[in-house]
């Protein structure tokens, strides 16, 4: 099987369980149930997490996921934004989408129309910053800002941010994609300034190197962070057999050193509701959308 071949059966694990997290986007769910039953469709499909599920609600725009014991339930009026990453052999689909349970509104509908639009200039030739034009005309369309510091982002094996980015607004960037390149593309739109920043507590951590560590659970802890979580985002709560107390404190000790990298939740600065939609897309002159079932 070749590389395209591989991206594409990764998206379509991807797809199938965004798709199971999605019908379970009902008022009472459980932030952890969804994230628990994605993650373990994701691995019964033949795949990995890529990443953690994030389930961000209203004006928290990404990096949240469930911690071990969280009793978030999901309301009728909520922004929900399911993003969802799988890997085969490092092979990476990356999805989202947005779930409003008391119904679909024009802020959803936004932001799946930036995507759409979007998705149609990813061909060979067309700049980034031709592509964050594109994203940003149609969120002032609909009259809501882009979110102007998250971004879309290039893909390589086992690799989510490889270097290239796609914004959600109009730059002087020149840089003209290629055929055969993999970017996940997620426009964000919001009633509010646009803008996001850190919030709360990290939950979600990446490998970043190795370090010399004292006790046998940092050890732990990084060798997981690097071999069995393939050095991509992992979740807090997928650690085991370490209490509460004593992770939280190889954790703070882990960043401290440079060890591993904190995702912190992003929240919408003027704390207005954020929607968010997603797709993998492999560049040619018909686009293939690789997560799209």
């Amino acid at each position: 099987m070749n590389d395209i071949e591989m991206y594409k059966k990764a998206g379509r694990i991807t797809a199938e369980a965004l798709q199971l997290g999605a019908k379970m986007i009902k008022p009472g769910a459980r932030l952890l149930d969804i994230a628990n039953a994605v993650e373990h469709k994701i691995i019964q499909l033949g795949g990995r997490p890529a990443f953690p599920v994030n389930i961000s609600i209203n004006e928290l725009s990404a990096h949240y996921t469930p911690l071990i014991d969280d009793k978030t339930e999901i309301k009728a009026e909520d922004y929900v934004k399911l993003d969802v990453g799988a890997h085969v052999d490092g092979f990476i689909g990356d999805t989202a989408v947005t779930i409003r349970p008391a119904g679909k509104d024009d802020l959803i509908i936004c932001s799946e129309k930036m995507l759409e639009n979007a998705i149609r200039v990813m061909k060979p030739g067309t700049t980034i910053g031709e592509i964050g034009e594109v994203i940003e005309e149609t969120a002032k369309q609909f009259g809501f800002n882009p979110v102007r510091n998250l971004t879309g982002h290039s893909l390589s094996r086992f690799d989510l941010h490889a270097g290239m980015t796609v914004p959600n607004i109009k730059t002087d960037s020149r840089y003209q994609i290629r055929e055969g390149e993999i970017y996940a593309v997620e426009p964000f739109c919001t009633s509010g300034a646009g803008q996001v920043k850190d919030s709360g507590q990290a939950e979600i951590f990446r490998w970043l190197n190795d370090r010399p560590l004292r006790t046998p659970e940092g050890r732990k802890v990084l060798e997981l962070a690097r071999n069995d979580f393939s050095r991509l985002p992992f979740a807090k709560r997928w650690i085991t057999g370490i209490s509460k107390l004593k992770l939280d404190m190889i954790l703070k000790q882990l960043i401290q050193l440079n060890a591993i990298h904190p995702y912190y939740p992003l929240k919408e600065v003027s704390e207005k509701p954020v929607a968010q939609t997603e797709h993998t897309i492999i560049v040619g002159e018909v686009p293939i959308i690789t997560t799209k079932l």
